[in-house]
């Protein structure tokens, strides 16, 4: 086993399972949870799954999905952006502010929490600006500090082997007044045709951002068939200049080749 984080990507509520990766290494669960109005009232499979991970003596790392909450703001607002944004910024302060409260009064609040930046692009019917984007995500960075100061936050991206498509959007963010974040999470399939691309990318944004660099796989189905292994992977990670490779992200599925390196 090498000496980087592994993470694995599981449902929330699988506790039956979650002793299981401890013996196979394994340092951190993510859960991904659906932000939706409200979410604070029902928010006990969360906490639940929370305990459990902690329980175990592994760090947690809450995924938000807040896909279903910019709808629901949609819903009202149409495609009126000065509306849509402002009711979102608040929305999803108040929503995960009073999630993190909860869960902070429960003994369950995570390590790591995630957001993605692809998000903007699935709302259909609406486009956004830079700076609103920006806002929408401080937003949700604030609602987390305010309740965790300690818990790191993670910003997810598609680009994980475009790598100015990558530096861009980090960038923008940065020069757009976003607020501090601490790692990178690259979504990537393992390829050999693509693992050079991002072994540079991963090397650019380590320079370029104050931030460590997380790779998913958890999306790939047939990882532990490609033709570029996670040994390979690992190894790309642990180059990361200025030690920023944080580590990786597994599905459940790949738990026994992953305990294996």
């Amino acid at each position: 086993m090498s000496n980087l984080c592994k993470i694995a990507n599981v449902l929330e509520g699988s506790g039956g399972s979650i002793n299981s990766y401890v013996s196979k290494g394994v340092n951190a669960v993510m859960n991904t949870v659906d932000v939706t109005n409200g979410i604070y009232d029902n928010a006990d499979s969360i906490i639940a799954s929370g305990k459990d991970v902690i329980g175990a003596g592994m760090k947690w790392c809450l995924r938000l999905n807040l896909l279903p909450l910019y709808e629901g703001v949609m819903s009202e607002t149409g495609a009126d952006n000065r509306m849509f944004v402002r009711k979102s910024e608040r929305g999803g302060f108040e929503n995960i502010h009073k999630l993190f409260t909860k869960l902070s009064e429960n003994g369950a609040l995570p390590s790591f929490v995630q957001i993605d930046s692809g998000l903007f692009e699935e709302l259909q019917g609406i486009s956004f600006s830079f700076e609103e984007q920006t806002r929408m995500v401080n937003s949700c960075i604030n609602a987390v500090k305010a309740v965790s100061p300690e818990c790191k936050v993670i910003i997810g991206s598609k680009n994980s082997t475009d790598n100015e498509a990558a530096k861009k959007w980090y960038n923008r963010f940065q020069v757009s007044g976003g607020k501090k974040f601490d790692i990178i999470s690259l979504a990537y399939e393992l390829s050999s045709e693509t693992f050079f691309d991002l072994s540079q990318n991963m090397s650019d944004l380590s320079r370029r951002f104050e931030a460590d660099i997380i790779v998913d796989i958890s999306g790939q189905a047939d990882a532990a068939a490609a033709d570029i292994g996670i040994e390979d992977l690992d190894s790309a990670i642990s180059i990361v200049p200025m030690e920023r490779g944080f580590g990786a992200v597994y599905s459940s599925a790949l738990m026994d080749a992953v305990a294996s390196v």
